[in-house]
């Protein structure tokens, strides 16, 4: 989903086919721009999110508190991220040759009722792993198609110059659904159980789907013009920037945020015998450094560059994962901070992305994006959940810190001596 501006209203009926985006040949017109893709998009990443991080953290203390091991959770994040790292390149094609709007409204549909199958399941007082593991393992399934057509969406729908401002609040959307999910969810959890939750996840992939309805049928297919900043396009619309490594400086940012959520989950309950509230706060107080980060990234990227901002926030959020095992009175006081820091290179790199992809070629690259990060993390999760299950959890943080450091040096070093490379 996900995931997280100002182009003119898309006027006209909506539709429900999902016919080929035939190209316009030798057309320069540009689709209307306006704010009401931004109105509606916002939102739809918004309940898409919220709905995904209540699934997520609820399926992850399920099976926690059954299964009782670190690998037991990292196995559900695996189950959450392989569909998308094997499926996300395939839809990311779809999404440059069929509709993205209809792709989204059918990826969140099919995932309202796959949603609900879980908490139907556990009613009928049916056995939670197997299912917790089935429900993720679809919910990913569709979530590899709407990622890199919602993504795609966003560079058909806004304004070139805009793309900065809105990828900050696109992340902004994004982490302040993580951030109610799990703090509301973490409460809810421990007031009510899971189950009512589970039903609340099938409701905001509703209300995601009606937003992607009201956004309205957009251009065929045309070919934006891309921002003169980057001094990368191409007379063809193709581009010479690095979007190889890019894409890995993005992934790397998916590594930190799922690996260290399944390592979080162990830290709290093992490590300091907390249990669902502290897990909440933790999350919440992670996710308020991100809003708060991204909120003044606009600011920060006239100053300082892109590419910097993303090298040093993830080199200093790894620092930060190091310390965290220390004490929860560490972790209390560091999360924040690696929530901002964090933030701030999600919208770097996801800034770099969007200015260096052409529109017709936007699906496919996010497509491969997600699928490189989450493919990372899958093997990164199990590599670290082993060390925590094996040794002690405080290495799984250390193993953790030391690979997304030493990735994002050395595509640093690389993309330092690259001639197209963006500040």
């Amino acid at each position: 989903m996900t995931t997280t501006t100002p182009p003119t209203p898309m006027r006209g009926t909506p539709t429900a086919s999902i016919g080929p985006r035939v190209p316009l040949v030798g057309s320069s017109a540009a689709p209307p721009t306006g704010r009401r893709a931004e109105r509606l998009l916002l939102p739809a990443t918004f309940v898409t999110s919220l709905g995904n991080g209540i699934q997520l953290v609820a399926s992850a203390i399920l099976v926690f508190t059954t299964a009782g091991s670190a690998l037991s959770v990292g196995w559900l994040f695996i189950a959450a991220s392989v569909p998308p790292a094997l499926l996300s390149l395939v839809f990311g094609r779809i999404a440059d040759r069929y509709d993205r709007r209809t792709l989204c409204l059918i990826a969140d549909v099919a995932s309202a009722l796959a949603a609900l199958v879980l908490p139907v399941w556990l009613l009928l007082g049916g056995g939670s792993t197997p299912v917790a593991y089935l429900v993720s393992l679809s919910l990913a399934a569709l979530s590899a198609m709407f990622m890199p057509a919602s993504n795609a969406l966003v560079k058909e729908r806004v304004a070139p110059g805009r793309l900065v401002r809105f990828s900050a609040h696109y992340e902004i959307a994004l982490q302040a659904g993580s951030l109610l999910s799990a703090a509301v969810g973490g409460l809810a959890i421990h007031l009510f159980g899971p189950t009512p939750l589970f039903f609340f996840n099938g409701v905001t992939f509703l209300v995601s789907a009606l937003a992607m309805y009201l956004l309205g049928r957009g251009p065929a297919h045309t070919e934006r013009a891309q921002p003169a900043a980057t001094g990368t396009g191409t007379p063809t619309g193709r581009t010479t920037a690095p979007l190889l490594r890019l894409g890995l400086l993005y992934a790397t940012c998916t590594v930190l945020t799922m690996v260290g959520n399944t390592v979080l989950i162990v830290l709290v309950y093992q490590g300091f015998h907390r249990g669902a509230g502290i897990y909440g706060l933790v999350d919440a107080l992670a996710g308020v450094g991100f809003v708060a980060a991204a909120a003044l990234y606009t600011r920060l990227s006239a100053r300082f560059g892109h590419l910097r901002i993303a090298v040093v926030c993830i080199v200093g959020c790894a620092v930060i994962v190091a310390v965290e095992p220390l004490h929860l009175a560490v972790l209390l006081a560091g999360i924040p901070f690696a929530g901002a820091l964090v933030g701030l290179a999600r919208v770097a790199t996801r800034s770099l992305l969007l200015a260096s992809v052409s529109e017709r070629r936007a699906g496919q690259v996010f497509g491969a994006t997600n699928a490189a990060g989450l493919g990372l993390s899958a093997v990164v999760t199990v590599l670290v959940a082993a060390v925590a299950d094996h040794t002690e959890i405080a290495n799984a943080f250390y193993s953790l810190a030391v690979i997304t450091a030493v990735i994002t040096v050395v595509t640093a070093a690389t993309l330092r001596r690259s001639p197209a490379t963006m500040a």
